[in-house]
């Protein structure tokens, strides 16, 4: 009796819950999977790609593009020339010209965060140009162009080849008073899109641009990583280490990497001074090397993690000192300024303040533990 009772009970409540349900037919609805904001004439212009579905359910891809005030004028401007619904909970990449990223996207980042419809799982990033031009242009090979950059976003994030920008990670830093926010840059390159950078922010305004080449020296300095692959030039006199010195050596040594494993360690050193240590250890395996190299050899071994220090060292106080410049830390040094110094009292403005003048001593310690199939 006491089962029946509770099987009774599972199917009303079934019944109640599947007469709530709002049905929305997919014939019957637009499911938009990227929108792209740029300015114009101090109006925001927002270009949508948008995936219909026939009742065969077949689908095809529209770009519609709208200017008004507000990024919610351009949504209501956008329902007036479609006799679908137009529906964000499939919008998986938000994208910000770079002219309206100068001028500032936290208050549009901020009406996304408000957004019910929208998951904060999406990707936000930059263009290079504007994103109407990158989402209006054809390309043969992309049938779907919302598709193909939250690919192109996507696999590069996960596979640590670029910084993940999630909006509820974006979100996260911009309500931290010590710590600025950064996202992917894209770009139109011929018929092809590429991931051409990493743009700093402070306070919701683009400040600066690093390459993409610098995203692996950016992930080694914000966290801990286990995947990702770099390439360095390493100096000529490396083949001085080996016995068997070629007749003609090369000017330099190419060599490629993958992380295996880094851990950062942030300590304030001295809070009065503004002095921290920033220590890396990377555990990495040796995917290509010159042949000269005798990699058997332990001393050459250290000599090529020696080099590999060095230049590891030079590249991320490269990039530290350039985001003091612009005045954005993307790395969060403030957080651990703040967290180690008892009494500490940072604001913002106080952290901005101190931020560009803040001395960064930076060492790697690397160890090459695999060195290819053959050891």
């Amino acid at each position: 009796m006491k089962y029946m009772k509770g099987l009774l009970l599972f199917v009303t409540a079934g019944l109640f819950l599947a007469a709530c349900t709002e049905y929305r037919l997919l014939e019957r609805i637009s499911l938009v999977t990227l929108i792209g904001y740029d300015i114009e004439d101090d109006q925001i212009d927002a270009t949508t790609v948008v995936r219909q579905i026939n009742p065969e359910f077949e689908s095809s891809v529209e770009i519609h593009s709208e200017t008004a005030k507000t990024s919610k004028g351009t949504r209501v401007k956008a329902d007036l020339k479609t006799a679908k619904t137009l529906m964000a909970g499939q919008l998986r990449v938000v994208l910000f010209g770079d002219e309206l990223a100068e001028e500032g996207i936290g208050e549009a980042i901020h009406t996304l965060a408000m957004n019910s419809e929208i998951t904060t799982s999406i990707y936000l990033g930059v263009v290079e140009g504007t994103s109407k031009n990158l989402l209006e242009s054809e390309y043969p090979n992309i049938t779907d162009i919302g598709q193909h950059v939250f690919n192109l976003m996507d696999h590069n994030i996960k596979q640590q080849q670029m910084i993940s920008s999630t909006l509820h990670e974006v979100v996260r830093d911009i309500y931290s008073p010590l710590r600025d926010f950064t996202l992917p840059v894209v770009k139109k390159e011929g018929e092809y899109i590429d991931m051409s950078g990493i743009a700093l922010f402070q306070g919701g305004t683009m400040v600066g641009m690093l390459p993409a080449s610098d995203s692996f020296y950016v992930l080694l300095i914000r966290q801990n990583i286990n995947d990702g692959t770099l390439q360095l030039i390493l100096p000529a006199d490396l083949a001085d280490s080996t016995k068997n010195k070629p007749k003609h050596p090369p000017k330099n040594f190419p060599i490629a990497i993958d992380a295996i494993n880094s851990k950062r360690k942030i300590k304030v050193m001295d809070h009065s001074k503004n002095e921290i240590d920033l220590t890396i250890t990377l555990d990495c395996r040796l995917l290509e090397i010159h042949s000269s190299l005798a990699i058997g050899d332990q001393k050459v071994t250290e000599k090529i993690e020696e080099a590999m220090n060095k230049k590891i060292e030079s590249e991320i106080t490269r990039i530290i000192k350039y985001s003091q410049e612009v005045n954005s830390d993307i790395f969060g040094f403030g957080e651990h300024f703040h967290a180690q110094v008892r009494d500490a009292k940072l604001t913002e403005e106080k952290w901005h303040e101190l931020y560009p003048k803040m001395k960064v001593n930076v060492k790697i310690e690397t160890e090459i533990i695999r060195s290819g199939v053959v050891e």
